[in-house]
């Protein structure tokens, strides 16, 4: 019954060697390194996972110099052979902050085996065991060795094990059920063989001794037992659990079935309700069967902790053959006061079939009762809403074997902390979960009539399952989801569509339960929350809008964290939240809070700009609004950090500012956002920004900010080679400098007047602004424009072939760079040496300035300077007759270009084509 499967043909495989296949043949993309890269992407398919993650799956905790351009150098490589070897275009995608494996119609082993077991119990929940048994077999034919074989970082060996935790629980499971079906001698040779292989996990000694039980086999059984007894002993100094134990006892007694039941066992589970999706969550809580004997699932108001529950408990049903217990404790209910414990655990004393005059007359006698019955069984106690981990101490099993699964708005961290309970934070739904959802409450032919719609109403309801059900209902009765959609949107900003005479089913109502429960200051936190721009905020920013700490929050689960530092709320508790606020908080209190969230942001910009580009020419922002609290940084690398993960943010906060009538910041964000847009190569975003800007400034009537945003507007659009556009905006600056005599600013307008010629190959007329821009730094005295002007005038001379002038005003620049202690400076400084030196035939010296240039940009995160710097480093290479080196830095170049400038990749591409 153990075998290996067939031939593995087209897909992914990690079930065994890691391994990619297209519809001939397998796909070679490297070795260990690259078959590590692809295994955690796997791992993580339709999730994106980051660069960080990828280093540490490939080299450990020892990458090397440049892992993150190794990282995307091998992402690029595996992408085009996946291409090449038949998968498709687009299956890896570049995410911030990594990349995203999509699966879309490819096999994948191990979604095939989760979606085999998953069916799997199903059927046996259902009773269907045969069905159930085959399935899993199908299932189990998957793997081909060890998960993940012939990989050993760290991260993939833990990868691996959990994988080997889930493959063993699976096959207990199957051989449970074949001696359910009366198939001992079948199963007796693979369990012995298990055994041998896993001397020490008990749950293989059980089966093996009830398999030999049922085949006639008693006395092997015995030994079986004693076996097992003795590896204890001797290699642990243990004793047999207590479920192992029990089995022994019935196979000395007498015959029995896998099951060992001798009575009817309580089975007080609720009926399950529709129920779509958790996949994960499921496997999770299958993980934690006999690891934990508490669990605790908790999550948001309506998010579907109950659902899960009873639906797992459903499932797996058949593994607890003593029974199982429910109660719900009302913790947080609105039909009436929570439960007490004592009043729980007298009904489960009953259901125990204690009879009335055996219960003794205490608490704690009645626990200790309780605990005495559950012990050396295996039964399943769902309690159900609980409000406090004092409400279900007294009620958890007191020995291994029985498992307590609690659900709780709660955290229950004092479950954690003293017994040792597992937690699982439930999510909202995603999107084809909820569809499916939906699906099954008003069939699947009326969501297919009306895709659109279908997704847009997934949309208004947050993907919460409390709202899809209520939604569900309501459109149940309409004559088409699209118009129901539109009942939702004009009732969009609050909750009035969601409302239910029934007070269990009532969105706002279920939501005020939590946050009745918050003190004055972690309410008026929450309430303030809705000014939360984005989809998310740090803890620093919240702070901004009310000192008060974000964890009672958390605890009550009306907002999730989101890794170290963020928080989010989804939709329909943000909609709450400005309800409240509207309902309780003066519009001057609102209003001033909105100000300090602003200018967090932007001081924090600020500060972060002032790291990565200290030379940078700074403007006066005023001072920032007491308590906005911006955020300090003491590396360049931490700043660069933190505007990657929060540039969304700070492009939405530009838009909202303009929105509100607050011009300035507008286009003072749009201006603090500038360096790192512009490295990062999020062009299209710097020229948006500046858009705005630019009609905030306007709008404000602030000649000098219009100049600035015109000039800022042009710099991004000559990245994106709109140079028509350029031209416009850099002359409306210049004229706007002319009419208030601001020198300084004319001679950065000529510099970039200078650089739109040069991109449309107009060198001699770029050659000329140059030449002007020289002469007005020299004549004004602007000695911070001096370097500038040198390299600019240094590259044109070397565009029209004058390269030992061109060498010699370069390295003036370069010097003065140096001097000022300039980096972004010095790094296109020496990128237009290194171009000068190598058309003037000294192309050692050129590849020394080009791989300075390089190393530069990674340091800085400038990607035009990495990209373009390789592109001509293989020049270089390529001019002293290197090919091999040149092909290398060329394929190198693609991996940055392909994302920021696909024009110039086709260059490289063309070079590489010969």
């Amino acid at each position: 019954m153990i075998r290996d499967g067939g031939r593995r043909g087209r897909g992914f495989w990690v079930l065994g060697p890691v391994e990619a296949r297209g519809p001939e043949s397998a796909i070679a993309f490297g070795g260990e390194r690259a078959r590590s890269l692809l295994a955690c992407l796997l791992l993580n398919a339709g999730r994106v996972v980051s660069v960080e993650q990828l280093i540490d799956a490939v080299w450990d905790d020892q990458p090397p110099a440049g892992a993150r351009i190794q990282v995307q150098n091998r992402v690029s490589t595996l992408r085009n052979r996946l291409r090449e070897g038949g998968l498709g275009d687009e299956v890896i995608l570049r995410h911030s902050p990594g990349y995203l494996l999509r699966l879309d119609d490819i096999p994948f082993d191990l979604a095939a085996f989760d979606a085999g077991v998953a069916r799997a119990e199903e059927l046996g929940a259902a009773g269907r065991i045969a069905d159930a048994s085959a399935e899993l077999a199908t299932a189990l034919e998957l793997w081909h060795g060890p998960a993940l074989s012939g990989l050993d970082t760290a991260y993939l060996r833990t990868a691996a094990q959990n994988l080997e935790e889930r493959h063993l629980r699976a096959l207990e499971t199957r051989f449970g059920w074949e001696l359910d079906l009366g198939r001992p001698t079948e199963v007796v040779d693979d369990l012995a063989m298990l055994v041998d292989q896993h001397p020490f996990r008990e749950r293989f000694v059980e089966l093996l001794m009830l398999a030999l039980t049922g085949a006639g086999r008693r006395s092997e059984a015995v030994d079986a037992y004693q076996n097992l007894r003795k590896r204890l002993a001797a290699e642990l100094g243990l004793d047999p659990g207590v479920a192992v134990q029990r089995v022994f006892r019935t196979v000395l007694n007498g015959p029995v079935t896998a099951s060992g039941n001798r009575r009817p066992a309580p089975a007080q589970l609720p009926a399950d309700l529709p129920f779509a999706g958790r996949t994960q969550q499921l496997g999770e809580l299958d993980a934690l069967l006999s690891a934990r004997s508490c669990v605790v699932i908790t999550g948001t108001a309506g998010v579907g902790k109950s659902a899960l529950a009873v639906h797992w408990a459903r499932r797996v049903a058949s593994r607890f053959p003593d029974g199982q217990l429910y109660v719900g404790l009302r913790g947080f209910s609105t039909r009436g006061q929570p439960l007490p414990a004592e009043e729980a655990l007298l009904g489960f004393l009953d259901a125990l079939e204690v009879p009335p005059e055996d219960i003794p007359a205490t608490h704690q006698g009645r626990i200790g009762l309780y605990r005495s019955l559950l012990a050396g069984r295996r039964m399943l106690i769902l309690l159900d809403d609980a409000h406090d981990a004092d409400q279900v101490r007294d009620l958890l099993p007191g020995a291994p074997g029985s498992l307590a699964v609690v659900t709780s708005r709660d955290p229950l961290a004092g479950l954690v902390v003293s017994e040792g309970a597992a937690q699982l934070a439930l999510r909202l739904l995603d999107p084809a979960e909820a569809r499916v959802l939906l699906a099954q409450r008003i069939g699947a032919d009326r969501l297919d009539a009306e895709p659109s719609a279908v997704s847009a109403l997934i949309e208004e309801c947050s993907r919460l399952p409390l709202a899809l059900a209520v939604a569900a209902a309501r459109a149940a009765s309409s004559t088409s989801l699209a118009s129901y959609v539109d009942r939702l949107r004009a009732a969009r900003g609050t909750l009035d569509a969601f409302a239910m005479s029934d007070r269990a089913t009532d969105v706002r109502g279920v939501f005020a339960l939590s946050y009745r429960t918050l003190s004055p200051d972690a309410a008026r936190l929450f309430r303030l929350l809705h000014l939360r721009i984005g989809g998310s905020i740090s803890a620093a920013a919240a702070s901004a809008l009310h000192r008060s700490s974000l964890d009672e929050l958390v605890d009550a689960h009306l907002v999730s964290r989101i890794g170290d530092d963020h928080y989010t709320t989804h939709d329909l508790l943000h909609v709450y939240a400005g309800e409240l606020a509207r309902e309780t908080d003066t519009e001057a209190d609102r209003t001033a809070a909105w100000h300090r969230l602003l200018d967090h942001y932007l001081h924090s910009a600020a500060a972060a700009d002032r790291m990565i580009f200290p030379a940078r020419q700074r403007i006066d922002l005023g001072p920032p609004a007491d308590e906005c609290g911006p955020e300090e940084f003491a590396t360049d690398t931490g700043a660069t950090a933190w505007f990657a993960r929060e540039y969304p943010v700070l492009l939405e906060a530009v838009r909202l500012a303009a929105e509100t009538g607050e011009f300035r910041r507008a286009w003072e964000l749009a201006w603090a956002l500038t360096t790192y847009l512009m490295r990062s190569g999020h062009w299209h975003e710097w020229a948006g920004a500046h858009r705005i800007g630019l009609t905030a400034a306007q709008r404000g009537d602030d000649l000098a900010a219009q100049a600035r945003s015109h000039r800022d507007l042009a710099n991004a659009s000559i990245r994106l080679r709109s140079y028509d556009a350029a031209r416009a905006n850099l002359q409306a600056a210049l004229d706007i400098y002319e009419q208030t005599g601001d020198l300084d600013a004319m001679g950065r307008t000529f510099g970039g007047m200078g650089w739109v010629e040069e991109r449309v190959e107009r060198y001699p007329e770029a050659l000329a602004l140059a030449e002007r821009k020289l002469e007005l730094v020299t004549r004004a005295g602007l000695t911070g424009q001096l370097p500038g002007a040198y390299n600019n005038l240094g590259w044109y001379k070397a565009l029209v072939g004058e390269y030992e002038e061109a060498i010699d005003l370069c390295k003036r620049g370069l010097e003065l760079y140096l001097a000022q202690d300039d980096k972004f400076g010095e790094t296109y400084t020496r990128s237009s040496l290194g171009y000068a030196l190598l058309h003037a035939g000294r192309h050692d010296e050129a590849i020394t300035q080009y791989r300075t240039a390089i190393d530069l940009g990674v340091e800085l995160g400038d990607k035009s300077a990495q990209g373009d710097g390789l592109h001509r480093l293989g020049d270089a290479h390529a001019a002293a007759g290197r090919t091999t080196a040149a092909r290398e830095n060329w394929r190198r170049a693609l991996s940055v270009l392909d994302e920021i400038d696909p024009k110039e990749a086709e260059t490289v591409r063309g070079k590489l084509a010969f």
